[in-house]
């Protein structure tokens, strides 16, 4: 049956700002023996992430307003009709929606045969499921301009803005007949992605950071020595490199067999690069750890906090 969240997930609308840092960020992120790391000083690969991860954020504020119109709408016509959401979505979709046919799939299967993962019968039902669903949206679509033709509403805000202060969250972003859509309304909805986003924000930003800080302390440590970083790396990271065997890679793809979809002679190679790489890492973290431990480091950004239910 057609699945009430795609239904009111249709009709998106972008726009807005993000309004999703956990709070009020700092500009000093870090001290480190006494040197700040500032919040431009991340590098543009990290800027780039966060900005993606905020744009979610814009986008979906306008996209729950016409998600909140379309269950609105959808559920005041049920409750007239006397039935539930899902049962006028059947009635008004699925019902409606023809099944598609071996030679509609078979078509839509050679017309993409380079790009399809196996023969036609390993791929016809997941080609037949697809299609039907392009036909439901599309009815989806009248059935939702339907609805909306019928009803008044009112979108008193194009660009939505999340709340400055408690007070605006009691804004009026749309009027649908006699039903007003406020921005607590839109946040509340949104306050599992805010999150989500805020998470990845901060794991973006800590990765850099700690990349940074330990550069530094590497750094410092060089001049204390009087050598230079790539001597230490070289003697505590290099220098300390296990010899990865075979027959390591063979128990590692024995132990993780579910995984691979080639034999073990195809993906030796990579699993050996990976082996190697996970020790390196390993031992620079090791570096890290010991150089931390006789350093001032304040860490002035933290994870944010899971959401009230």
């Amino acid at each position: 049956m057609f699945s009430l969240t795609l239904f009111i997930f249709l009709i998106l609308q972008f726009g807005g700002a993000c309004g999703c840092e956990d709070k009020p960020q700092v500009n000093t992120l870090a001290v480190v023996n006494g040197v700040k790391i500032t919040k431009k000083e991340l590098g543009s690969q990290t800027q780039s992430i966060v900005n993606q991860l905020q744009e979610e954020v814009i986008k979906a504020r306008n996209a729950e307003l016409d998600r909140q119109i379309n269950s609105f709408l959808l559920e005041a016509e049920a409750k007239r009709r006397g039935v539930t959401s899902q049962q006028l979505l059947k009635l008004e979709v699925s019902d409606k929606v023809p099944e598609p046919t071996e030679e509609g799939a078979k078509a839509f299967y050679n017309e993409r045969r380079e790009r399809m993962p196996g023969d036609f019968k390993k791929v016809k039902a997941e080609i037949i499921a697809l299609l039907k669903n392009e036909r439901e949206k599309t009815e989806t679509l009248k059935f939702a301009a339907q609805l909306r033709g019928a009803a008044v509403i009112t979108v008193l805000v194009q660009d939505l803005t999340p709340p400055a202060n408690p007070q605006e969250l009691n804004r009026i972003f749309a009027r649908v007949n006699d039903h007003n859509i406020t921005s607590r309304d839109i946040e509340q909805s949104l306050a599992q992605l805010i999150y989500r986003v805020q998470q990845e924000v901060y794991a973006a930003r800590k990765a850099d950071l700690d990349l940074k800080i330990n550069d530094m302390l590497l750094d410092d440590e060089a001049r204390r020595q009087n050598t230079t970083p790539q001597a230490i790396l070289a003697r505590e990271v290099r220098g300390k490199m296990p010899v990865i065997t075979d027959q390591q890679a063979r128990t590692f793809y024995n132990e993780n067999k579910d995984k691979f979809s080639k034999g073990f002679s195809e993906v030796k190679m990579e699993i050996l690069q990976y082996l190697m790489d996970r020790e390196q890492k390993r031992l620079t973290d090791a570096l890290a750890a010991e150089l931390r431990k006789n350093a001032a480091v304040q860490i002035y950004i933290f994870p944010p906090e899971q959401p009230k239910s």
